[in-house]
């Protein structure tokens, strides 16, 4: 009987070989992100625990760290960032919630101790990093311009609605559109500002924009979130669809709210690609492999009439 036990388990033995190379390697990578609840952020991270799990069918084991900043305290991200260093991580992926802010802790850290940094999204305005993956947000942004001006006559009055003035993707976007728009003969008036990233904020903002500017007839925005608030705002003013709303990304809500007729356009991006390339990237890099520098991701546009193409997004559907 005892023979019989050994030669099982030196049989298990080696099938558990035959699956775990010898040289198997463990890493542990944070991945810090902003915003992070919203179905944006959390498909991103999704992506980056798919390649983790292929990369662990090799034999490269990874213990993914996720922190979220939150949605209003920037300075939070910060200390989270501080927080993956005290946890000796071997990489970090990061989406910034403030180009300025961030920069800081990657330069004082990760890069002073020369762990890699792949930037998923946003961009940073100094600090070092190995590779950034992002959406090409320029044409995103005359995507954006293209539509609104195929939906309004030359001379109407076009605006942005900017929750994020220090964040380089927004400033691109806003860039894109308000560049086209005028191109294409629309009146494009100085930015709304929007305090926060919040539903309550952006319908304030809309708010005051039809008291100083009543007769508005477009409005981008860099979120999704931001077209919904601004949607209840123009709904509580009698001015539902007076008003074309065209922004950038996607959750169920906005998803709807486009079938609906009440928001006009959403330029869509692939947060899943983002989040799936930056961790390969990592792994790549620690691996001892060659890394791009930078991997532009394109966009599509979302309307009414292709919405049904869309339904399977995992920003929709959450997977």
């Amino acid at each position: 009987m005892r023979a019989m036990k050994w030669l099982f388990a030196a049989s298990l033995a080696g099938v558990l070989a035959s699956i775990v190379p010898a040289d198997a390697k463990d890493y542990k990578i944070g991945y810090s992100v902003f915003w992070g609840t919203n179905p944006f952020l959390v498909t991103m991270v999704n992506g980056a625990r798919k390649a983790a799990d292929e990369w662990k069918a090799k034999g490269v084991n990874i213990d993914l760290l996720v922190t979220n900043g939150g949605d209003d305290d920037k300075a939070k991200q910060v200390s989270d960032l501080e927080d993956l260093s005290a946890q000796k991580i071997d990489g970090v992926l990061i989406f910034p919630g403030d180009s300025v802010m961030v920069a800081e802790p990657i330069k004082t850290i990760f890069n002073a101790q020369n762990i890699p940094v792949v930037i998923t999204d946003i961009g940073i305005r100094s600090g070092k990093y190995i590779s950034l993956i992002i959406t090409d947000n320029l044409k995103g942004g005359q995507q954006a311009g293209d539509y609104m001006a195929s939906l309004l006559p030359k001379g109407s009055k076009v605006i942005t609605l900017d929750h994020a003035p220090t964040n380089d993707n927004g400033q691109t976007r806003r860039k894109g559109f308000e560049t086209r728009s005028a191109e294409l003969g629309l009146e494009v008036l100085k930015e709304q500002p929007v305090a926060r990233l919040t539903f309550d904020d952006s319908r304030k903002s809309m708010e005051d924009l039809l008291v100083s500017e009543p007769d508005v007839k477009g409005v981008f925005a860099f979120n999704q979130l931001v077209l919904q608030g601004a949607y209840q705002a123009l709904e509580q003013a009698g001015k539902a669809g007076e008003v074309k709303l065209v922004g950038f990304d996607l959750d169920p809500v906005s998803y709807q709210m486009v079938k609906d007729g009440k928001i006009d356009a959403l330029v869509i991006q692939d947060p899943f690609k983002m989040g799936y390339e930056g961790m390969n990237t990592v792994i790549t890099k620690l691996e001892g492999g060659e890394v791009k520098d930078f991997m532009g991701l394109g966009t599509k546009l979302l309307t009414k009439a292709n919405a049904a193409e869309f339904a399977n997004d995992p920003q929709v559907t959450g997977k």
